[in-house]
């Protein structure tokens, strides 16, 4: 019987990892007739096509919405108008552009200074979590912290955050994680009409009056003397707000996760925390908070033993490429000391993640003072019960129950 990857399966979206290896060894570039694309789950094609942007475009959702009916075209372009101008879906040379100004307020420096705010938020929200009592870490922690941190870089008021991540939650129904979600379209129209205004509304706040914050920055950003227009600083807010949350609280929980079924690493990494950073490395490897990343193959092209089509949807599955035993040895062991650990968490190529440096700081920061003040953290519910998000994007579960002492 042949394997068929399902992404609407929950199983498998909970554990993709058995899947995977047998895909690997049987088929590592894969057709899923549910997915209408091809699955890679090698590391070595997986890199081909995130590194090769001339012939696995990122930018796939212009042809999409022309397939659309013309209704849902007039539902879905509100949402266009803001995805165009996300450089994770943008080809060079505009992809280019885009990452130079991008890189002006994503970088070592600005994360460097965010450090005090991350562990001021980190012990503000522990301070709250329960001894000894069951609850949820999703809701009570990893929810708040990378949302509050990339507010204040931002300059989103942190009483507006549960607001904005709605919008960006129904916003993102257009992208993955809307199989089974009957009415993603219009839900996606609300997403991208409140956060445009929002967004369009702190531009112009800002131009009167900047502010020490990036959208500030990137107003008076200048890339061969040229300037992003509103629209482009909207996008872009928009980008950073979605995946300077979701891959860290999927950080968060998916490492609570890995730590709970292996108590012998909280404790190794307690005796001796500064292991902390390799840690970090290796949950980001073992259970990576990004499922996927969609490529669309511009001209007919070999990959593998597969001949991909112009017009094919690929998916590079950076879950399945971190668990590749020509890279890494044992790839189904947590080891917090691995090295070297190249896993591909954010992923490769020229549209490599400009938000790395921030997410593993505040991984390190959050698991660090988690451990420095909890020495057991227990699951309290089968972890077939919990549920896991619907999406071919993010990784991670929606509740994460557990008992910290």
């Amino acid at each position: 019987m042949t394997l068929e990857f399902d992404p609407g399966d929950q199983a498998m979206l909970r554990n993709p990892h058995p899947v995977f290896k047998q895909l690997r060894e049987t088929a590592p570039v894969h057709w899923s007739p549910k997915l209408s694309g091809w699955v890679v789950t090698s590391y070595e094609l997986a890199t081909e096509v995130l590194t090769d942007a001339e012939i696995f475009t990122a930018d796939r959702f212009a042809p999409f919405q022309k397939r659309l009916s013309d209704e849902k075209q007039a539902t879905t372009a509100e949402v266009m108008r803001w995805f165009k101008h996300w450089m994770v879906f943008r080809d060079p040379p505009d992809h280019t552009r885009l990452r130079r100004h991008m890189a002006n307020i994503l970088n070592v420096p600005v994360f460097d200074s965010m450090r005090e705010t991350c562990e001021e938020v980190v012990e503000m929200l522990l301070d709250k979590l329960p001894r000894n009592e069951d609850f949820d870490f999703y809701s009570a922690f990893s929810l708040w912290m990378p949302g509050l941190v990339v507010a204040d870089l931002l300059g989103v008021e942190r009483d507006r955050l549960l607001e904005v991540k709605q919008w960006s939650d129904d916003m993102m129904t257009f992208i993955g994680s809307s199989r089974g979600i009957p009415d993603k379209y219009e839900r996606a129209k609300r997403g991208a009409n409140g956060m445009g205004q929002y967004f369009l509304d702190l531009v112009a706040k800002r131009r009167a009056s900047p502010q020490n914050d990036a959208l500030s920055m990137l107003i008076e950003s200048e890339v061969d003397g040229q300037r992003l227009n509103d629209d482009e600083l909207v996008g872009s807010m928009m980008m950073v707000l979605n995946g300077g949350h979701e891959t860290t609280a999927n950080l968060l929980n998916n490492s609570m996760l890995a730590m709970a079924h292996h108590p012998d690493v909280v404790k190794d990494l307690r005796a001796n925390p500064q292991k902390m950073n390799s840690a970090v490395e290796d949950f980001l490897r073992y259970d990576s908070p990004i499922f996927s990343i969609g490529r669309l193959v511009s001209q007919d092209v070999q990959l593998g033993e597969q001949t991909l089509r112009a017009g094919d949807r690929v998916f590079a599955m950076l879950i399945g490429a971190n668990r590749d035993p020509e890279v890494f040895r044992n790839p189904d062991e947590l080891n917090v000391a691995r090295t070297p650990n190249p896993h591909m968490a954010f992923g490769k190529g020229p549209h490599f993640c400009l938000g790395t440096p921030l997410a593993r700081m505040e991984g390190q920061i959050a698991l660090g003072a988690i451990l420095k003040r909890f020495e057991k953290i227990e699951l309290r519910e089968p972890v077939e019960s919990i549920p896991w998000l619907n999406s071919m994007v993010t990784h991670g579960p929606t509740r994460m129950p557990l008992r910290l002492s």
